[in-house]
């Protein structure tokens, strides 16, 4: 269904909010892919340690409105410290992805790809 404008604020309102959708629905589906993408990490034999499952629910997205810009971001949240790891939670994120760590490793990896296919396939929709 095509829609006529009768002034530019309206466009561009109405272009701000299929943008933030478009953004939402990205950051979304990127969100699950790297919770699916992290959790496959633990689909390997354990080794002798207990898992603590940090890694697992340190997935966090967020979109960003600033005026006219809309952005996304999906990180893991390196916030919570391991107690005894002798290094900082960033450092052992970056063992765990580089398979470093009794664990598959490529999540991170696997989540840039998965983010740049959502971003192609949710705005190309929307934006033909």
């Amino acid at each position: 269904m095509n829609k006529v404008f009768t002034s530019w604020s309206a466009l561009k309102a109405a272009v701000q909010k299929e943008m933030k959708s478009a953004m939402e629905e990205t950051v979304d589906k990127s969100l699950q892919d790297a919770q699916e993408n992290v959790m496959d990490f633990y689909n390997s034999p354990e080794g002798a340690y207990k898992r603590t499952g940090q890694l697992g629910n340190s997935p966090e997205g967020e979109v960003f409105v600033n005026g006219d810009s809309v952005s996304g971001e999906i990180r893991l949240n390196t916030s919570k410290q391991y107690n005894s790891a002798g290094r900082d939670t960033q450092t052992i994120y970056g063992y765990a992805e580089n398979g470093g760590l009794l664990g598959n490793g490529g999540f991170w990896d696997r989540t840039k790809e998965d983010v740049q296919k959502n971003i192609q396939e949710v705005f190309s929709k929307r934006f033909k």
